[in-house]
């Protein structure tokens, strides 16, 4: 059996979740790596631009880590930002002594009580990990009548799990590799980024898939999106795969030999505006940003099947394709304004 880490340090970036935290934090209590490992765990629960009482209520659940090993501790972080929040939690907010971090959404609801537990063994197991992520399921998995959309965003998010990368909703990651990493200030995708900067140790070698893993079971529930939400979430999702996909070209461009974590730290103290700036030197006067395997991928990469799964597929990524459609316009009009990078 794997040993736990000597030192965990929980972060839990949350905007404006005063109606989960509590909700949040109750059920992290209730995790088994919290009850009984009896090593010194601080949960630090960082708003990050917060406009509702998230802060407050959070304050208020202090009594639920009482008599243990875990410490909380909230702050509230202006401006917002998550990776602006993820690198203060990481370089100012944490112990320096900390071995394992767990990062955590505020609006996760885990399988059960050994999750996390699970996860830092998995990790502790493989010398060769520097991360290892979870495995989400939408919440509506556990709808007892699901309605056709239910059906389908299941369909389609079983069909588009990826097991080698991170998953920003709820992951643990060694120290001293976390260490080395500073994520641009403002960005959409900033799970997107922290995985390259992981594979590639900060774009200072050629990618290994192999560093990030993924969990074979579940391990958390996540709020699935109303058709509404659906829209800004994926063109969300869109912008920030387009600006990380500008930045990674930039990084590759430098030819680094250590890793670009320190300049990303000069940048975004010495040039706020950076990405902003090299998002618009990318997408310059053309009309149409957004690459056809963003919008089409569905119907890509299908070699290998058998005939009859193809043509199985074929009305699934039909309509996943069109409804990707509004957000790709929005997405693209949204990559030529002026403020891309802090887009939520």
């Amino acid at each position: 059996k794997a040993r736990l880490p000597m030192s965990i340090a929980v972060c839990i970036l949350a905007k404006d979740e005063a109606v989960r935290i509590a909700h949040s934090l109750g059920q992290l209590a209730a995790q088994s790596f919290i009850r009984d490992s009896g090593v010194p765990i601080e949960i630090h629960m960082v708003a990050n631009g917060c406009t509702d009482n998230t802060v407050e209520v959070a304050r208020g659940c202090s009594k639920l880590f009482e008599g243990g090993c875990a410490t909380l501790q909230v702050h509230d972080l202006q401006p917002g930002g998550k990776s602006r929040a993820w690198n203060r939690a990481v370089h100012e907010l944490t112990s320096s002594a900390v071995e394992t971090f767990v990062f955590v959404d505020a609006d996760v609801t885990f399988t059960s009580e050994t999750v996390v537990a699970d996860m830092l063994a998995r990790l502790e197991a493989d010398p060769h990990l520097v991360a290892f992520s979870s495995f989400p399921v939408k919440d509506v998995e556990n709808k007892a009548n699901k309605n056709v959309l239910d059906k389908f965003s299941l369909l389609v998010s079983h069909r588009t799990r990826h097991v080698d990368v991170i998953n920003g909703q709820l992951y643990v990651a060694r120290a001293p590799v976390i260490h080395e990493i500073w994520l641009p200030n403002q960005i959409p995708g900033e799970d997107g980024f922290l995985n390259a900067m992981l594979a590639t140790r900060g774009f200072s070698r050629p990618a290994d898939p192999t560093l990030v893993t993924a969990s074979p079971v579940p391990t958390h529930y996540f709020h699935s999106h109303l058709p509404l939400e659906f829209v800004s979430h994926e063109r969300r999702m869109i912008v920030g795969t387009m600006i990380n996909r500008w930045i990674f070209e930039y990084l590759w461009s430098l030819a680094l030999k250590e890793p670009v974590g320190p300049l990303i730290r000069d940048w975004n103290a010495g040039d706020p505006g950076w990405v902003d700036q090299l998002v618009s030197e990318r997408a310059g006067s053309r009309r149409w940003l957004i690459p056809n395997a963003i919008v089409f991928g569905r119907f890509m990469g299908r070699t290998g099947r058998s005939w009859w799964k193809r043509a199985a597929h074929v009305p699934i990524a039909t309509v996943a394709t069109l409804v990707t459609l509004p957000p790709a316009v929005l997405a693209n009009k949204r990559l030529k304004e002026v403020g891309a990078a802090a887009t939520w």
